[in-house]
């Protein structure tokens, strides 16, 4: 089955980021990765974090990031699991 995703808001959440290049940035529910996708390719030395409890849209959104390895690190969970995984990655913030 073909993962279909739609980005709502995409530009606006985009400009309102203000993007840094060695930033570090999450998307909680990164679903098919839309809004992960414009933040990736944004960054030269930093991160994001994709994370998503549903894992076809980890698949999906992994394959539409695959370009932007290694500033992409997916984890599998529930956004709320966030601060925790944070932490084992020694990330101690997001921008």
């Amino acid at each position: 089955m073909e993962f279909a995703h739609y980005s709502v808001l995409l530009n606006e959440c985009i400009e309102n980021l203000q993007i840094r290049p060695d930033g570090v940035y999450v998307d909680g529910t990164v679903g098919g990765g839309g809004h992960s996708e414009q933040i990736a390719k944004r960054l030269t030395t930093g991160k994001l974090i994709c994370s998503d409890a549903d894992t076809e849209a980890l698949a999906a959104s992994a394959k539409r990031l695959a370009p932007y390895e290694p500033n992409v690190i997916f984890l599998h969970g529930n956004y709320e699991d966030l601060p925790g995984q944070m932490d084992r990655l020694s990330l101690p913030y997001a921008d």
